[in-house]
């Protein structure tokens, strides 16, 4: 295996070389083993540097170098029954620097003199690529995304031209991001980045979480501005192209003109802005020792507060306490609120997601595969190869809830229901809050109504010292619903320990499904058939055919994910294919019209559409002012370090 897989790697111009594996501990048997390039790794000076300061000696070594950090890699996982192994990871390429490229030719080619070409001619070559998209690089991302359209009729993309027919601004969503959006669309996180693509233009993507609580994307967009109308136009076209309605909630950053826009597109879901920009802006709006003596009781405000009276009541105190009720930004962020505070959307849900972090960290995982120097076609092009590497990372994560079965710590029923139901991400965490929740004491407090339908529960830590708050579970008799002022089942879709504990002092040894989201179990997209405008047809014979179609496609592509995990079910696959196949043959032959496949999306231009041209948005004037700034300070001959 390891011979075949160097000799694969060397006809990708490559060497391969053996990095790691994993054994069974009862079997002693290998079932991992990770493949990386040769030159994987850190460099010859990166080691010498962490031995020289473990006091260990330095050693000069004469070769060229040879590890230079590359990604490439190979990871595969044994079949728990047969022989067969599975690929679990594959990275193709990463972006490597020319100088590398360079530095790795050398290396593979016994010096430069045999390379061919120079580091120059690399750049002179790259050069050149760009110099030919020049004028035609929206005409030619057009055309991409009609080629795609044409392939798969659930593709969706639309553009706009400015007054010059300048290339202004584009969306684009493949099928599988519309389907995704059907199972887990209920919360969306927003976050724009730049510095994508040679024209300055925004690049921004609606994301959300799966069932494996992993990164997934929704739709992506270019945007030349950041301007009300264009994210009224964004969402707008957002909510045409999936396949369901808005969002329950959504969380951006705290920008005006996307929170007016959220307000008029999306008005019945919850906006909240991200809670980690704004804890991290106090250090800048606040003085120097105000930040050291308060910003710890501040934020714990925000932290302890189970119910908006509680934290307004908190705030004024602390606030006043710290001498800052004329500071006009905390003057801003209490009128904000509702915007930021958990305690005013506790008992929404958020899937978890509390920051737009999670889009920042999907912008930074994209960046790897992207830069400023891209055309937008360029830049497409290693999106989707960063997006594929994504979407594997789900699969594998599909693979491992099929094939593992997590360790259970008790005998009690319900944990023995929910590891067969949850992902293996969830249940972790649910298995977590099970556990914690033999350390609380449940207690009757009171009754709210005459009639004895609400009841009152104090749940207290056993370790907690007496001043602390207990929660507070309220149990409704007559709906059987119990529901706790931490929110963690409302807002994380789990059940808490606190209700875990009212569950195990009451006998009951099954979760009720009232409390199980489908969003989180294994089979959340099993049963999920994509649909689009059924209902709005108007007896059009092609949007006929783009429903059927897309059904199709969707069970064929769950059929294809299942089949190869074995021999037995390939082979099975392979044979009812070519069965139907043979059926659906002999149908074409009987007199039933078949209508062409739906034409991608075009406008009817009179002339070229012209590239974007450079584009200055609100961060990059915000750079050019502090950019400015320091360049004055430096003339006056001021430290700007005391700036």
């Amino acid at each position: 295996m390891r011979l075949h897989s160097t000799i694969n790697a060397r006809e990708a111009s490559f060497s391969a070389r053996y990095s790691n594996s994993k054994k069974n501990k009862v079997t002693n048997e290998v079932v991992w083993k990770q493949f990386v390039c040769f030159k994987a790794g850190q460099t010859d000076e990166a080691r010498s540097v962490k031995r020289a300061l473990s006091g260990g000696p330095i050693k000069t070594r004469t070769r060229g170098k040879v590890r230079t950090d590359c990604k490439a890699k190979m990871s595969i996982i044994k079949q728990q029954t047969g022989s067969d192994w599975s690929v679990s990871v594959f990275t193709e390429e990463a972006n490597i620097p020319t100088c590398h490229q360079m530095q790795l030719s050398e290396i593979e080619c016994g010096g430069p003199e045999n390379v061919g070409c120079t580091e120059r001619d690399i750049r002179n070559f790259e050069r050149d690529l760009r110099d030919e998209q020049k004028g035609i690089d929206a005409e030619t991302v057009i055309e991409f995304f009609t080629s795609e359209k044409e392939k798969d009729s659930t593709f969706s993309f639309v553009y706009e031209t400015d007054s010059g027919n300048m290339f202004k601004r584009c969306l684009w969503a493949d099928s599988r991001s519309r389907m995704t959006y059907s199972v887990f669309g209920d919360v969306i996180g927003f976050d724009s980045t730049y510095n994508t693509n040679k024209y300055g233009m925004i690049f921004t993507t609606f994301v959300g979480v799966n069932h494996h609580h992993q990164t997934i994307v929704f739709g992506c967009w270019f945007l030349s501005d950041e301007k009300t109308d264009s994210y009224i136009w964004l969402l707008n076209k957002f909510l045409e192209a999936m396949p369901t309605d808005a969002p329950i909630a959504i969380i951006t950053d705290q920008d005006p003109a996307m929170t007016k826009a959220i307000a008029q597109v999306f008005p019945k879901t919850v906006h909240r802005y991200c809670l980690w920009h704004i804890l991290n802006k106090f250090s800048e709006k606040i003085s120097p020792v105000a930040f050291r003596d308060h910003y710890k009781s501040i934020k714990n405000v925000k932290k302890i507060s189970t119910s908006p009276e509680e934290f307004e009541q908190s705030w004024v105190e602390v606030i006043k306490y710290a001498k800052l009720e004329q500071n006009s930004w905390i003057l801003l962020m209490y009128e904000l609120r509702h915007k930021w505070i958990p305690a005013y959307f506790s008992h929404v849900f958020f899937a978890g997601m509390s920051s737009s972090q999670r889009s920042e960290s999907s912008h930074s995982f994209f960046k790897k595969y992207v830069s400023n120097k891209n055309s937008l076609m360029d830049f497409i092009t290693r999106f989707n190869r960063a997006l594929r590497r994504q979407r594997h990372n789900e699969l594998v994560a599909d693979h491992i809830d099929m094939n593992e079965h997590p360790k259970i710590k008790t005998n009690c029923p319900m944990e023995t229901q929910m590891v067969k139901v949850y992902t293996k991400k969830k249940w972790m965490e649910f298995q977590e809050e099970m556990s914690r929740s033999h350390g609380y004491s449940v207690q009757h407090a009171s009754t709210r109504d005459e009639s004895d339908d609400i009841v009152i529960y104090n749940v207290m830590s056993f370790q907690s010292c007496s001043s602390s708050k207990p929660r507070l579970l309220v149990h409704d008799i007559r709906r059987d619903h119990i529901s706790c002022n931490c929110g963690k089942f409302e807002f994380d879709g789990i059940p808490c320990r606190h209700m875990l504990a009212f569950f195990r002092i009451s006998q009951i040894f099954e979760l009720p499904d009232r409390y199980l989201l489908k969003r989180w179990a294994r089979e959340a997209k099993v049963g999920i058939v994509y649909t689009m405008d059924d209902e709005n047809t108007n007896d059009d014979p092609t949007n006929f055919l783009v429903s059927r179609r897309s059904k199709l496609s969707y069970k064929a592509s769950i059929l294809i994910d299942d089949a190869p995990l074995t021999n037995e079910r390939t082979k099975f696959l392979d044979e009812q294919l070519d069965y139907l196949h043979g059926k659906i043959k002999e149908m074409s032959s009987s007199p039933t019209t078949v209508y062409g496949s739906q034409k991608g999306e075009r406008s009817n231009k009179s002339r070229k559409i012209g590239d974007p041209s450079g584009i200055r948005t609100k961060r990059c004037d915000q750079l050019q002012i502090i950019a400015t700034t320091t360049m004055n300070m430096h003339m006056k001959k001021i430290d700007v370090r005391s700036w």
